[in-house]
């Protein structure tokens, strides 16, 4: 298994990081993805790898709700250390309306920015979307023909969105919500190709059923198999294998020059 979207650099695992990862190896957990929020989270996801050699695959950027007045500032120490060669793709980018709207032209400057970055750098992305769907949609189907690649973290598109997203060979990440019964996403996701899909948790964010409401890790990404293999109709064991396959390619593709 891989969990691949999990920030446990985050204050909120300060206390207890070494039951937390003894837990997910303990579940399976072969490898999780950290992806950056800012340029202030790289040195903490540095640590965390250095504590835990070989387990983590880090990833730069800078998210949508953490754009401020030196975006520009944050944007280029994050280009400075894409550049080291130390972080296996770009995110955590994207956009986000939820909150606040008034820095919307901003956000799509960030993200088109950090996706010339990954088509440079040919470098998957993880794509941050929250009630900005269309938005992003519009912008990333700029770079539908420059092999641009990567995940769409905690899908909450519809099926049409979800069968474009794959068909132009993105993977989606599907995570906690998965269980909850007012999912939509459990009503089509099993028309989706298996081969398009990756596990994730979010921690310390949007945990599954049975744990709903408590903090998130990685040990929990069964029971997002668990769903996923009901909703798929196939074995836990197969869903497991073919996520952790998908994600693995997708770490380790490039473009055919």
């Amino acid at each position: 298994m891989i969990d691949t979207h999990t920030h446990l650099y985050l204050p909120e695992f300060q206390d207890d990081i070494d039951e937390v990862m003894a837990r997910a190896e303990g579940a399976g957990l072969r490898r999780c993805w950290l992806p950056a929020i800012d340029a202030s989270s790289l040195p903490l996801m540095q640590d965390l790898d250095r504590r835990f050699p070989g387990y983590f695959s880090l990833f730069a950027g800078l998210h949508p709700t953490e754009i401020t007045d030196d975006y520009q500032a944050q944007l280029s120490l994050i280009y400075k250390a894409l550049q080291s060669g130390a972080y296996k793709g770009i995110g955590e980018i994207g956009m986000d309306l939820y909150w606040d709207t008034s820095r919307k032209k901003e956000q799509e400057e960030v993200l088109r920015t950090q996706l010339d970055w990954a088509v440079e750098m040919d470098l998957p992305v993880l794509l941050h979307v929250r009630n900005a769907f269309d938005e992003t949609l519009a912008i990333v189907r700029e770079y539908y023909n420059k092999g641009l690649r990567g995940v769409f973290h905690c899908f909450s598109g519809n099926y049409d969105q979800a069968k474009e997203i794959v068909e132009h060979g993105f993977l989606l990440g599907i995570g906690g919500t998965i269980t909850y019964k007012n999912s939509a996403q459990r009503a089509f996701i099993s028309h989706i190709p298996l081969s398009s899909i990756v596990v994730e948790t979010d921690a310390p964010y949007l945990s599954p059923v049975p744990f709903r409401g408590k903090r998130n890790e990685p040990s929990y990404v069964p029971y997002v198999l668990k769903a996923l293999a009901d909703l798929y109709a196939l074995d836990v064991d197969f869903v497991e294998k073919q996520t952790e396959e998908n994600a693995i390619s997708l770490e380790n593709q490039k473009k055919h020059k």
